[in-house]
């Protein structure tokens, strides 16, 4: 299916937003992610579905100062 991710599209070949990190290799830690505007609580991204053309933005944190 094809989602908007971080503002471009993607190809995703999963169902929910821990597939997607899965996809993309990404570790769950400092992190957070939004999909259409919402941010998802981290414990609801194994159970959260994404849908055709869903805007998810995945945040990262970065240290500094």
């Amino acid at each position: 299916m094809k989602i908007v991710l971080n503002d471009a599209p993607y190809e995703f070949a999963g169902e929910t937003l821990k597939d997607l990190l899965t996809q993309l290799d990404k570790s769950e830690q400092g992190i957070a992610i939004a999909i259409n505007q919402q941010v998802v609580p981290k414990s609801l991204w194994r159970s959260t579905e994404l849908n055709e053309l869903s805007q998810v933005f995945i945040f990262e944190s970065i240290a500094g100062g």
